[in-house]
């Protein structure tokens, strides 16, 4: 599984989103820290019709979704998206 983290640049969600990426990769989790506005930002949230940000997203390795929790105040702690990640 891979848990992508997708958020706005120079916003407070930046620094916030890259605190949470280094410790789900404490947790020895696959991540990837994606700003929204790149080509691939743009497609992953399309795909998964997320429309807030900051927003977390565990998929399976085939794609299908897992969990997704969107906006600042629906983070999840890192504890849970290891447990699910996990799964």
């Amino acid at each position: 599984m891979i848990v992508y983290l997708l958020y706005n640049k120079r916003t407070s969600a930046e620094r916030l989103m890259a605190e949470f990426n280094d410790r789900l990769q404490r947790e020895q989790l696959e991540t990837e820290l994606l700003d929204a506005d790149t080509p691939r930002g743009i497609q992953l949230a399309e795909s998964y019709d997320i429309v807030g940000r900051p927003a977390v997203l565990i998929l399976k390795t085939d794609g299908a979704l897992v969990q997704v929790w969107q906006g600042e105040d629906s983070l999840p702690a890192p504890s849970d998206v290891a447990y699910l990640a996990r799964q």
